[in-house]
This record gives structure tokens, C-alpha cells and sequence, in this order.
């Protein structure tokens, strides 16, 4: 019997550890942040939480230094 027991316990324990993260925190991160640049930032001093936070031109983007403002082209 404590074997049995010893098993199942052996076999649940680990199942929380398997189920991903919440979903929804999943979904809002992505909504929230802005997307990756598609090219090398040129310069990592301009950072920027929204698109109007950068001059004509360029675009928030999420990079290796941050949230910056960049030309973003291929």
C-alpha cells in the first residue's frame, strides 16, 4: 500500500510544475509591450513607452537595450 502511494505521489507532485503561466498575463504582455525591431537599433539612448513618444519617423520598438525609438526597417 505505501508503495502505491509513494507512486501516485510521485506522479502529482510534478503535474503544477508542467501547466504554463497564466494565459492572460501571456495575451497582455504582448498587448502592452510594443514589438521587436526588425533591424539593429542605431541608437539605444531614445526610449519610448508609446508610439507618440517618438519623432516622425520613427517607431517604438522593443530591442536588446530596451524600449527605444528606431528607425525599425528591414
Amino acid at each position: 500500500m505505501k508503495s502505491v502511494l509513494l507512486q501516485l505521489l510521485v506522479l502529482i507532485c510534478p503535474a503544477p510544475h508542467l501547466v504554463p503561466a497564466n494565459p492572460a498575463q501571456h495575451f497582455l504582455r504582448h498587448i502592452l509591450e510594443p514589438p521587436p525591431c526588425r533591424s539593429a537599433p542605431e541608437d539605444c539612448s531614445q526610449f519610448c513607452t508609446l508610439q507618440k513618444d517618438c519623432p516622425k519617423g520613427l517607431q517604438c520598438c522593443s530591442s536588446f537595450c530596451g524600449i527605444i525609438c528606431s528607425l525599425n526597417q528591414n
